[in-house]
């Protein structure tokens, strides 16, 4: 992954700044790696950062960075005014190497945005000397009294987008020099799909000022649908993805579920302090219940290869063994994709 970013060749190009999405200025505090890795480390105890030591030449363990939090305006899945919020991650004593975009990983629970934390995992690509766009995503940082659209493919594609947009005029106008519109877009597990969202979002505009270089998207859904027959057939999954869809879709799309034939023991008593993984039993049924069919009749409205063709260099992976997205989805993704662009690799 590190190969392919670096390999990358900054280009000129000069183009005007978009106006009109950007509403503030939150805050801005400087990190060195060392901070980052102490912050990741009370997150994730559990990683080993050794690893770093074979990639130990890319980056400058001594370099500083600089975190801006925005908030800028967007819209919600429904099409109504949103401010959403997101961060802007800048090498510090260095001309930048180019423009990332990395939407956030999924949060299963109420957790803190990228504008909360400032420093957060998916801003590490500025110890590579890159600039990085972080969007919070709506349901969380200012807009974390909305619950969270879940796998909304469509609208996070547009979230992302704005952020970007909005990232572009704070540069233009608190920077000495423009935000590079041409970008990588790079998202691992809930960001890859927010990551294949932004890009097939900009594709199909008639024109942008942004314009997409590559995308590299590791292990998540593409295609709600086949995540969800694969995961009623398996029956388990090692995170609870399907009761945080439900929920979100109950809300969206104004349900009206009757919960007590969807969920069962646990989180039917707790489902709004946490999700589990329990379901009702009708959920592993053929038949199904009325309330479960209500959720699988959206299902398609959650699918992001129909109507698009891509020129941009995608990449994608998945681990064969994922116990949280099963590997067939994306397989199904890149069979799909691979017969519409030539510029699509699965590894």
């Amino acid at each position: 992954m590190l190969l392919v970013f670096l390999s990358c060749h900054k280009t000129d190009l000069v183009t005007r700044p978009p106006d009109g999405y950007l509403v503030s200025v939150l805050r801005s505090q400087e990190f060195s790696m060392h901070e980052m890795i102490e912050l990741t480390l009370s997150d994730f105890p559990e990683l080993d950062f050794s690893m770093l030591e074979s990639a130990a030449d890319f980056f400058n363990l001594d370099m500083r960075v600089k975190v801006t939090a925005i908030s800028y305006r967007t819209v919600d899945p429904k099409g109504d005014p949103v401010i959403a919020t997101g961060i802007i991650v800048k090498p510090l004593g260095m001309a930048s190497r180019g423009v990332i975009h990395v939407p956030p990983t999924t949060p299963l629970s109420s957790l803190e945005g990228g504008s909360d934390l400032l420093i957060i995992t998916e801003g590490v690509f500025a110890f590579l000397g890159f600039t990085v766009i972080i969007p919070d995503l709506i349901g969380s940082g200012i807009s974390s009294g909305l619950p969270q659209p879940f796998l909304f493919m469509d609208n996070t594609g547009r979230v992302c987008y704005d952020m970007q947009l909005a990232s572009m005029e704070y540069y233009a106008r608190y920077e000495k020099e423009p935000l590079d519109p041409e970008i990588d877009i790079f998202g691992y597990s809930g960001g890859a799909t927010g990551a294949v969202a932004l890009l097939r979002y900009i594709d199909r505009l008639a024109e942008s000022p942004v314009k997409v270089k590559q995308l590299f998207a590791g292990e998540d859904v593409y295609q709600m649908s086949k995540t969800y027959q694969i995961l009623k057939e398996r029956g388990v999954a090692e995170y609870p993805l399907i009761p945080l869809m439900i929920k979100s879709m109950d809300y969206w799309y104004d349900l009206q579920l009757d919960y007590s034939r969807i969920f069962t023991g646990p989180l039917l008593a707790n489902r709004e302090e946490w999700l589990d993984t329990y379901m009702h039993p009708d959920f592993f049924s053929a038949k199904g219940n009325p309330e479960i069919k209500k959720i699988e009749d959206v299902l398609s409205l959650h699918s992001m290869p129909e109507g698009w063709y891509t020129r941009t260099l995608i990449y994608l992976g998945h681990a064969a063994d994922d116990l949280s997205v099963p590997c067939e989805e994306t397989q199904v993704f890149f069979n799909n994709m691979k017969t519409k662009s030539k510029y699509v690799t699965f590894f």
